[in-house]
């Protein structure tokens, strides 16, 4: 059945039911102060790892690897790799538009014959509704094919 303006009802974004139950938990990161707090909290994280890596005595494995902060820069420097690698090889496989155009479905001409086309109007009710409705034993009044705003009946 299509949603239209008229059937569906937009969901309140204040009630309790509009928000799945493990959202809740992250519905402080949806406003600008939760954001702020966020990249604050990371950067003090980040700060206090800095302090960490000043004092820590590490056994290193690798050359290098004793210099403070070597592990952010080789981190920053195997992401900026990866990223301009991607570039590179998109330039490389990149593929026209048309490419697949003599054998993309979308190529195809609709076939007019054997098909019927029909009108918001014309469509035959929902099965699935309808299915729901006689398993429940109600029947459907005309024009109230959406009384329960798909929510289900209770």
């Amino acid at each position: 059945m299509a949603m239209t303006p008229e059937t569906q009802s937009p969901p309140d974004a204040g009630s309790a039911d509009s928000v799945a139950p493990l959202a809740r938990r992250f519905l402080w990161t949806d406003t600008a102060s939760g954001v702020n707090r966020l990249i604050i909290g990371l950067a003090v994280l980040c700060l206090v790892l800095f302090a960490v890596d000043l004092v820590h005595h590490r056994h290193t494995k690798v050359p290098g690897e004793e210099f403070t902060g070597f592990h952010a820069i080789a981190g920053f420097v195997s992401f900026t790799v990866i990223v301009v690698g991607a570039r590179l090889l998109r330039v490389l496989i990149r593929r026209d538009e048309s490419f697949y155009a003599p054998y993309g479905v979308d190529a195809e001409e609709y076939p007019e014959a054997g098909t019927q086309r029909l009108n918001h109007e014309q469509r035959p009710a929902d099965s699935l509704h309808t299915l729901r409705d006689e398993l429940l034993g109600r029947t459907r009044q005309p024009g109230s094919e959406n009384a329960d705003n798909g929510r289900g009946a209770s």
